[in-house]
């Protein structure tokens, strides 16, 4: 019979992480926004600069702070420039499709 606690476990991973599970702080950071910010504003260059730096981009935040990503894994590489891209274009549909593609790739190739 299979404990209570192994359960637990075996059912939490099967569940897939959120952004917010994965990437807290940018995930706070869209939720609370709701929108980009206006271009060139002061939020707008600060969250640019972030999203252009890899330890600090969506991508780093996931791989704790680090931008051993670029050289470990190509999908996360692209998937951190198509963020960048994303902003620059302030398309809100394309951020949260990348989010949706890199919350997949997450879970399948890096949830441990």
């Amino acid at each position: 019979m299979q404990s209570i606690s192994t359960s637990f476990v075996t059912e939490e991973r099967k569940r897939a992480l959120t952004l917010r599970e994965i990437a807290p702080k940018w995930a706070k950071r869209l939720e609370e926004r709701n929108k980009l910010p206006f271009p060139l504003s002061i939020t707008w260059l600060k969250w640019y600069f972030d999203l252009d730096h890899p330890s600090k981009c969506i991508v780093g935040e996931a791989n704790s702070y680090s931008p051993s990503y670029q050289k470990e894994c190509k999908e996360c590489d692209a998937l951190g420039w198509r963020f960048g891209g994303s902003f620059l274009l302030h398309s809100s549909s394309q951020m949260q499709e990348n989010i949706a593609a890199f919350v997949k790739h997450w879970n399948k190739k890096h949830r441990i």
